[in-house]
């Protein structure tokens, strides 16, 4: 087995920070449909990252997957307003900072002693090798938490057995769904207690 380490964002350096977003684009950048441009994708999500909530998986010093936890007062990502007006213009980049915002930055969880799976993402050449699977472990393992909760679409298949294997459980559909309109599949709230 190779040696890893997480780190928390903040602990990245430049290289490894833009890795981080790759990695970011390659699981979720098929989900932004107002650009497929992926240096666009890039420099919008430059300063989204929360330097404490983003964690990354590493081998050898390259990033090979990330976790977002969100608990009940802050999320991962959030869209800096004048990046994403830089990058696509006053108006549309004005509309999709706050569009993007108003679903990255709801609140996901009530209690203090929960946390949410916001983002969990591999690149290709590491999925099957465990590099997801021991994200979650370290988020299981973070202290203060009781309850973990994670959203998978349905169609989403690999993931949603990955994450019945670590012990969550489907508790919530949402058939009637905004990505189950674009053809993604209808979003599957699930759970899994830690203690």
């Amino acid at each position: 087995m190779n040696q890893y380490e997480i780190k928390v964002y903040a602990q990245l350096n430049n290289i490894q920070k833009e890795e981080a977003i790759g990695v970011f684009l390659e699981g979720f950048g098929h989900m932004m449909t107002f650009s497929k441009d992926n240096e666009e994708l890039k420099c919008l999500f430059t300063m989204a990252f929360h330097p404490f909530y983003i964690y990354a998986y590493l081998e050898n010093g390259k990033v090979l997957g990330i976790l977002g936890i969100a608990s009940n007062c802050i999320r991962p990502i959030k869209i800096d307003i004048n990046q994403s007006v830089k990058v696509y213009g006053k108006f549309k980049g004005s509309i999709i900072g706050k569009q993007m915002n108003l679903v990255f930055q709801r609140q996901v969880v009530k209690k203090n002693t929960d946390i949410y799976i916001d983002v969990l993402a591999t690149t290709k050449n590491a999925r099957g090798r465990g590099v997801a699977t021991r994200l979650l472990e370290y988020a299981f393992s973070l202290p203060k938490y009781e309850e973990c909760y994670i959203e998978v679409l349905s169609k989403n298949l690999n993931a949603k057995k990955l994450y019945e294997k670590s012990g969550f459980i489907a508790y919530q559909k949402k058939p009637l769904s905004y990505t189950s309109l674009m053809g993604f599949g209808y979003p599957i709230r699930m759970k899994r207690d830690l203690i």
